[in-house]
């Protein structure tokens, strides 16, 4: 039985990872564990990243930013500007064109006609119309995602083969090497001396000046627009399954990282079973960036977690030294953990905790009611461990995995389990699932048992 593919995987997920992101559910976790060498901790910076990449070619529009820069340096010679009249006054000398009737006013207020004062016309140009603000807008969303999102990229491309048409530097006829999009990029953004003129940090480029744009007599213009239009749209979230799914293909996962994919499947079957729900969107989720989604459904309200312990849960024990007996077990353990604690730091220069069992599940999902004071506590929880692997030993291990979160499971305020003690694994208030992928065996629980191993591609169902 062959293990569910990369490519497989992104079929299943692609449309529901755009359905989820344009209702408001987050992946910031998911993205940051795919590729933390580059620091992209947050969807947007990820949809940036996918809009610097796009091309006529690959994303199935008429122009996409790939395009567009190697085209740059030839059009920008030709970028338009706007001129109007400067009148200025000079003494003895004429600079421009004389403007007869300014120069006798000026004269006649100074009360000497034969006074050699002149006031002149000199056309004054203008850089900041319509079409180049909105080039110039478009160009700092790029320079800025270029220059600072994909710079370690940029100066290890080895792993990031997705951003060859950005790094790789061409040969001329005669064997020159040329400069590579990126660096081309960057002289231009810098140096040319009419960009530098265009302000746009605190102007507002409004949807009617980029529909006007659109219009241009200019396919230079006319793309930018285009683009910057489209770079908005991907900040809203606007996007369908085929360019979802080239973001996921891409940019998201790494070649190694096929687990997050498989992560990623258990999250929207979890969160397949709640329909017609409306998500709260998390706009301001740099500090929390575990959450996946909160719901209100029927009486309840729900928060999802990916990579995390939740709100206000904890998955750590540790051992009460005072009521431990003199020897046994959890005396020499205590002892063990004691000292790793005091020579990490003696010898290594290392903290550490005397913690004997921590752990974070892969999936949290809190269910609260509303009491009687009108305040929220907590009703159940439900864990869910993800093992992308048909081995049976990596199986059982999972299983261990998932039996340790749901038994220790605290209440983070208080230290009390969350599952009393004589419904411990008895899933009265924590329930959970191991996640696996398909084995050539059934999996089916025993009479009465809760505990559940859900093999790919088969669904949990409702879960709290």
């Amino acid at each position: 039985m062959a293990k569910a593919t990369v490519e497989r995987l992104l079929e299943e997920i692609a449309d529901s990872f755009h359905t989820y992101l344009r209702k408001g559910v987050r992946f910031d976790r998911v993205i940051g564990s795919a590729h933390k060498e580059l620091d992209i901790d947050d969807i947007e910076t990820l949809l940036r990243i996918h809009f610097v990449l796009t091309d006529a070619e690959g994303g199935g529009n008429d122009v996409g930013v790939v395009d567009f820069m190697r085209k740059l340096e030839a059009r920008i010679r030709r970028m338009k500007t706007s001129t109007s009249p400067q009148s200025s006054e000079h003494h003895g000398e004429v600079r421009g064109q004389l403007n007869w009737s300014e120069t006798v006013k000026r004269r006649a207020r100074v009360g000497r006609l034969d006074e050699p004062i002149f006031v002149c016309d000199r056309p004054k140009v203008h850089y900041d119309i319509d079409e180049n603000l909105v080039l110039k807008r478009l160009l700092s969303v790029v320079y800025d995602t270029v220059t600072e999102d994909l710079a370690y990229a940029r100066n290890n491309p080895n792993g990031y083969e997705w951003l060859e048409a950005w790094v790789q530097s061409d040969f001329s006829p005669t064997g020159r090497k040329q400069e590579s999009t990126a660096d081309m990029f960057d002289r231009i953004y810098q140096k040319n001396i009419y960009l530098q003129r265009i302000k746009v940090d605190e102007t507002e480029i409004s949807k009617r000046t980029i529909e006007s744009v659109k219009r241009s007599r200019s396919k230079f213009y006319r793309e930018a627009a285009i683009l910057l239009d489209r770079y908005r749209q991907l900040m809203s979230h606007e996007l369908d399954s085929v360019e979802a799914r080239d973001i996921l293909d891409h940019t998201l996962i790494a070649p190694d990282k096929a687990e997050i994919l498989f992560e990623l499947y258990w999250v929207f079957r979890v969160l397949d079973a709640y329909e017609g729900v409306e998500y709260r969107v998390l706009t301001d989720n740099q500090n929390d960036t575990s959450t996946i989604a909160t719901w209100e459904h029927r009486d309840s309200r729900f928060a999802l977690y990916h990579d995390a312990t939740g709100e206000n849960l904890t998955f750590e024990e540790s051992i009460d030294a005072e009521n431990v007996k003199p020897d046994g077990y959890l005396y020499r353990m205590n002892e063990v953990l004691c000292r790793r604690k005091s020579l990490s730091s003696d010898m290594l220069d290392h903290g550490g905790r005397d913690v004997l069992w921590g752990g974070r599940p892969d999936i949290v999902l809190e269910q609260y009611k509303e009491k009687s004071d009108g305040e929220q506590e907590l009703a159940q929880v439900f864990i869910g461990e993800v093992k992308y692997t048909q081995s049976i030993d990596y199986v059982a291990t999972g299983l261990r995995e998932l039996l340790e979160y749901m038994a220790f499971v605290k209440h983070q305020s208080t230290s009390e389990y969350v599952e009393r003690a004589e419904n411990v694994l008895d899933s009265v208030n924590v329930k959970g699932v191991l996640f696996v992928d398909e084995l050539d065996q059934e999996t089916v629980s025993p009479p009465n048992e809760e505990i559940k191993i859900v093999q790919y591609p088969d669904s949990p169902g409702r879960i709290l």
